[in-house]
This record gives C-alpha cells, sequence and structure tokens, in this order.
C-alpha cells in the first residue's frame, strides 16, 4: 500500500511538472507571437515594454541550461511567428532562424549564469542586450529587435541613430527585466495588508541599487579625499 501511494504521489508530482512546463512555453510562445506583432505594427508599441517577461522570467528561475532551451525556443516562436505573418524584414530563411534561435538562447544561459553567481540584475541584464542586438543585425532590421518595436524610430531619430538604437533597446530591456524582478518578489496576497509597502520597498531597492549607484560611484570618485589620520 505504502509503494502503491508513493507511486500516486510521483505521479501527481509528475503531472504538475509536465503542466506547468507547458503553461510556461506557452508563456513563452505568446511572448514572441507579440513581440513580432509590435515589430510589425506601431499601433502596440506598449508592448514592447512587457513582451520580454516570460524570458527574464526563465533567467532568474531555470537552471543555465532549461534558460538556455527557453530562449532558444523563444527565439524559434518568433521567427515562426513573424514568418507566418507575411509582413516581417526577417527574412524566412535558415540563416535568420538559426540567429534568432542561438542568439537568445546563448544570452539566456549567460544571464541565467549570472543571475547565479551574483544575484538577479535588470541593469547588467538590459546592458548584456545589447550584445544580443548587434548579434541579429544581420537579420536586417532597420532599428533592431527592442528598439524596433517603439513604432516608426522616432525616440531613435531623437537620441541619434546609433545612440539611440542602443539606448531605447536597453531602456526596454531594463523595463522588462525590472518588471520581473518586482513582480516575482511581491507575493500578490488579498489578505496582505502589506502588499503596497513591500512592493515600494522593492521599487526603492531596484532603483537605489541599480543604475543611481553606479552614477553616485562615479561621482563619489572625482571627489578629493581627505589625508589620511
Amino acid at each position: 500500500m505504502k509503494s502503491v501511494a508513493i507511486a500516486k504521489t510521483s505521479g501527481v508530482s509528475r503531472s504538475l511538472s509536465i503542466g506547468k512546463a507547458s503553461v510556461f512555453a506557452m508563456a513563452l510562445a505568446g511572448s514572441a507571437y507579440l513581440m513580432a506583432l509590435a515589430i510589425e505594427s506601431p499601433k502596440y508599441v506598449w508592448l514592447g515594454w512587457v513582451t520580454l517577461l516570460p524570458l527574464f522570467y526563465a533567467i532568474r528561475v531555470l537552471s543555465p541550461v532549461r534558460a538556455m532551451f527557453s530562449g532558444a525556443f523563444w527565439g524559434a516562436c518568433l521567427f515562426l511567428a513573424s514568418v507566418a505573418s507575411g509582413r516581417t524584414e526577417i527574412a524566412p530563411t535558415l540563416g535568420s532562424f538559426a540567429l534568432l534561435s542561438l542568439i537568445p538562447g546563448a544570452y539566456c544561459h549567460f544571464g541565467a549564469t549570472l543571475t547565479r553567481r551574483i544575484g538577479f540584475s535588470p541593469y547588467l541584464l538590459a546592458l548584456c542586450w545589447i550584445a544580443v542586438e548587434f548579434g541579429l543585425r544581420p537579420l536586417g532590421l532597420n532599428y533592431g529587435l527592442l528598439a524596433g518595436t517603439q513604432g516608426d524610430g522616432f525616440a531613435i531619430h531623437v537620441v541619434g541613430s546609433f545612440a539611440g538604437y542602443v539606448l531605447v533597446a536597453f531602456l526596454v530591456a531594463w523595463v522588462n527585466a525590472t518588471l520581473v524582478s518586482v513582480l516575482s518578489e511581491v507575493r500578490l496576497s488579498v489578505t496582505s495588508p502589506r502588499l503596497i509597502p513591500k512592493a515600494a520597498a522593492v521599487l526603492k531597492r531596484l532603483f537605489v541599487n541599480e543604475l543611481p549607484s553606479y552614477l553616485l560611484h562615479l561621482i563619489h570618485a572625482s571627489q578629493p579625499r581627505a589625508p589620511p589620520i
């Protein structure tokens, strides 16, 4: 009887794991579809700021190998969604499929490895995303992947062609990663009266510990030091 109960428990656990994996795969596929939609239509500019949530969630919670497969799956889904729409700048070739699979997969592997070593850092992950944009340049996208989700490139022209390309991609990736960090640490509970204070504390910590801390470090480094005691 005991062995039967253990077998049933393991079977239920396996079913739950398969169910969670299926739901996460659907989330990645939906994310890729929304990314393709944002690139194709300037009406969906806001999608670019949230569509990478499943990808950064994989970096945050999965092992580097599993995160790599998640990134490759996301890139493959993005290629299929773009080609199926018929209104994309991405050429329907094997080379495009390889780039969109390998580069996001490598980025997720590196991001998950970095997260295991120093923690989940939206700033560093957004900074590393710039390498993804340069790696995907052979696809022929006018404004890159993330910057291409921001309409007709007005923001890029305002800042400058090269600086705008990099800055917009960095900001979009940083917002996505920051949202993942906030949503992962704030436990939504209807009965919890500390939800808003906890969310505010997480946001304050992120904004204090990320980019402003780097700027403050640069400012302090240039200030004169007192003589040693």
